[in-house]
């Protein structure tokens, strides 16, 4: 259970304000306090940053300095609340990264084997879907995980830094209030968040899965 966003973009922005809004998200939101831990990808066309803390993303006010400093064109924040059974630690902090890809969940999947390096069951479901060479194989992909696993939310963001693509998941059978993806497309590129932060996203349709590049959202698809 986590609060989280993801961006990609036409061209290089400060992080600070998707920082600032995962952390209100993460201390004041819904499901609040989401505490167990933070990390981030962020990738310009010169640099990448990754980083994780056990402490809540609300908290670490000098990495939030150093955000002011930080310019992404794609990246994912994710702010960790522990499913139940899930440990705690540096390493079951989002995103895990897998050949060139990283990803970020939302929601816990009851019956996911979590007999992993991580014990974790967002990473069973990122070992069982990253394997994919285009979008229909993707959606292949989750609609079999989908199919076969019993969860509250697989909502997930895929960055993949091989083409720069960013892939976003709203699936879920819990609570739509709690685990509606919010996303916004403009001139500037695209955003989205756990929650409708500005009070002008658009909700996502529950399995509906986006492929975004450049800032663009270039295809749409459904797993269920």
């Amino acid at each position: 259970m986590c609060r989280m966003a993801a961006f990609s973009l036409v061209n290089n922005v400060c992080v600070a304000e998707v920082f600032d809004k995962v952390s209100l998200m993460a201390k004041d939101g819904r499901g609040a306090p989401h505490n167990d831990g933070y990390g981030l990808i962020i990738l310009n066309e010169s640099m990448k940053y990754e980083y994780k803390s056990i402490k809540p993303i609300y908290e670490d006010t000098d990495f939030k300095m150093l955000c002011e400093k930080i310019s992404g064109k794609i990246g994912i924040i994710h702010a960790r609340k522990a499913s139940p059974g899930i440990p705690v630690g540096l390493q079951q902090v989002h995103p895990f990264y897998i050949e060139g890809r990283y990803l970020a969940h939302n929601g816990t999947i009851r019956n996911a084997n979590k007999a992993n390096l991580f014990k974790s069951d967002t990473y069973d479901f990122f070992l069982s879907i990253h394997n994919f060479r285009d979008f229909n194989g993707l959606i292949n992909n989750v609609k079999a995980y989908v199919e076969a696993h019993d969860f509250s939310g697989i909502n997930f963001l895929l960055l993949d830094e091989l083409d720069n693509s960013l892939y976003v998941g709203c699936i879920y059978t819990g609570d739509s209030e709690y685990f509606t993806l919010y996303y916004k497309a403009d001139k500037t590129g695209f955003f989205v968040y756990s929650e409708d932060v500005d009070d002008s996203l658009a909700p996502m349709e529950n399995g509906q899965i986006f492929n975004v590049r450049n800032g663009e959202l270039i295809e749409e698809g459904m797993v269920f």
